[in-house]
Order: C-alpha cells, then structure tokens, then sequence
C-alpha cells in the first residue's frame, strides 16, 4: 500500500476568548502500558489512505482519505469478508468530491460526509446509490466533520469561529448554535482561530457526551448536549494549537495533536500523535500516525495510556471485547486489533 503523507490540514485561524469555561491540565497518565497488535488480513481491496473505521453489529465500513475509486469499503464484522465499495470519486450527482467521515443510525444506514459538495448522503444497506442527500447550510463554512445526535438533528463544528458547535436539522439547517473556542489568546480573526482549532468529534446518544479532540495542540473537550452544558475542558502538556497567521491563513509551528476520538459508554479513547512539525518536515522518514492511545473517564480524567506498537490514524472500539480496532497506514496490512 502507497504511503502518502498525512496533510489533512486546511488550516485558517486566529483567536476567540471563552468565558466560565471548565478548565484543567491533563494529569500525568504515568508510565504507559505497551500492546502489540494484531494484523487483520483482508483481501479484494487496495486503499491508499485509510482514515476512518466505524462498525455496527456484522458491519465494518472503512473510509479512504485519498480513495481513487471508491471512498468507502464494506466488510463483515469480525471475519472481515469484503462486501463492496461504494461513493465514487467525480463531480457528477452520485459522486463525491472528498469524504470526511462516516456515521451510522440506529437503521443501520451509512451517512457519508462531502465537504467540497456541502452535502451529507444517507445509503441504504446493500445499495450503492445514494437514497437521500442533505445539503448543507450555506449559513457553515465548509463542514470537516460531523455526528448523528438523534432522528432529526446533526451536530456539526463552527468554523465561523463565533461557535464552537452547531446543530442541524435533517434539511441541513442550522437549529442552535453552541458554546465559544476555548482559546487563551488574544482575539483574532474568527475564522482563523476556528480553522487553527479544527478538531474530530464523536458522539454517544446513549450518555450525552460529546467529545472534541483537536488535530494541533493537545486539547480535550466534553460536552453534555443532553443539558446543553460544558462538562469539562482538558489542556495537555502540549497546549492548545500554535500557529503563525500569515494573511488570514494558518500555518501550524506547533505539534499535529489528535487524529480521532471515541466516546464509549464509559470511557473516553483518542489517539495522540505529539509529533512537532518541524520533525516531520526534517524527517521525511516518520511514520504517519500516532502510537498513544490515551483513556479517559466521562469527566475527562486520564485513567490510562497505551502505547501501540504500531502508528495509526483512525480507528474504532469493539466495547463488547475490549478491542481496538486500528488502521496503520504505514504497511501493507492495514487492520490491526488490540486487546485493551
């Protein structure tokens, strides 16, 4: 599998205060537990940048940033049998431009992100045509990520920087709009700051929480959308995003921080990268990927942290048998499993 350098970061920014905001240092995780992986075998097809894995019951579907010919791959859950390939890269009415994520309801249905088209599009199980697209407010700046909160309502992040979230009803309008950036600095241009603290979210009806995690610096936070309320937001050693504003652009002089996030029905899981780039620019070498997976309880206290033997991107959490399921897009095998 080509290897192609991770540089997913369209990045505008500059900064917007936060008031009564909870706030605290990520306490010390202590000495990580080390987990060897291991290598899921799959055949039939070819991905050359695996970036997100959701499941549901027998069903695995992993997201492919750079997809040539399809964006999304279906498999069964846990013999990993290939099922199809769906979302075809190309401009015309069933064809994506980009992919972002993937979700599923409760149906079981795929809801698939396009930030270039504006446009989330909902597919039936064993269909690879679109039953239903949702086009975007023109009112959000092109959407980066997004999660099903219930029947009716998405929630999607505000990169207009006055909003940290916003939720959208199924016709793609804006509903409410939710919370600041939890920036320290100086006011700065607001769409700025909100492309500097572009982050991955996820959601869990089931408890509530919401959690952000965001792609520089090392910033966690948890929102309870049930009370409309801040549960808790968590700074790391590394601090929230550093970036220098050149015209009204960001350009990143800190660390690529998190890559993705799970909310559990107890726990809390992210993977951390904490690699600066200035390394990364020396070092062309340097794998994509974090190898830190940090565990958290639903208050945001660090309960532990695994250090993988492999670096990964995107990955999921088999709560029923304690597993992770990780993509390393460094080899030729990029599905491994951990014993947690």
């Amino acid at each position: 599998m080509r290897k192609i350098r991770f540089l997913y970061i369209t990045i505008i920014l500059i900064s917007f205060g936060c008031s009564d905001q909870k706030t605290r240092l990520i306490e010390s995780f202590g000495v990580g537990r080390s987990i060897t992986g291991k290598a899921l075998i799959f055949h039939s097809v070819y991905m050359r940048y695996p970036f997100r894995v959701k499941v549901i019951d027998s069903t695995l579907v992993v997201m492919d940033l750079h997809g040539s010919d399809y964006y999304y791959h279906e498999f069964s859950y846990p013999q990993l049998q290939f099922r199809r390939s769906f979302a075809k890269p190309g401009i015309g009415p069933n064809e994506f431009l980009d992919a972002e994520n993937i979700r599923f309801d409760k149906q079981g249905r795929f809801y698939c992100l396009d930030a270039n088209k504006s446009l989330i599009s909902v597919f039936d199980r064993n269909k690879n045509d679109t039953t239903a697209r949702i086009k975007l407010s023109d009112k959000l700046i092109r959407t980066l990520d997004f999660d099903i909160v219930n029947d009716s309502t998405f929630v999607v992040p505000d990169y207009t920087g006055k909003h940290r979230f916003n939720l959208i009803n199924r016709q793609g309008q804006i509903t409410k709009s939710c919370f600041t950036i939890p920036s320290v600095r100086n006011k700065l241009a607001n769409v700025v700051l909100a492309q500097a603290w572009r982050s991955f979210l996820d959601y869990n009806p089931s408890n509530g929480i919401l959690a952000m995690v965001t792609q520089l610096g090392q910033v966690l936070e948890l929102y309870d959308l049930k009370k409309n309320s801040i549960i808790n937001i968590v700074y790391g050693e590394k601090g929230e995003p550093e970036f220098i504003n050149k015209g009204g652009y960001a350009s990143p002089c800190g660390i690529m921080g998190y890559s993705d996030v799970y909310v559990g029905t107890n726990k809390i899981y992210a993977v951390f990268w904490g690699k600066s780039f200035r390394d990364m620019e020396r070092d062309p070498h340097l794998k994509d990927g974090g190898n830190l997976l940090q565990v958290f309880d639903l208050k945001g206290k660090p309960i532990c942290q695994y250090v993988l033997d492999k670096y990964i991107t995107g990955f999921t959490v088999d709560e029923k048998h304690n597993k992770l399921i990780a993509l390393d897009i460094n080899g030729n095998d990029p599905f491994v499993e951990y014993q947690l």
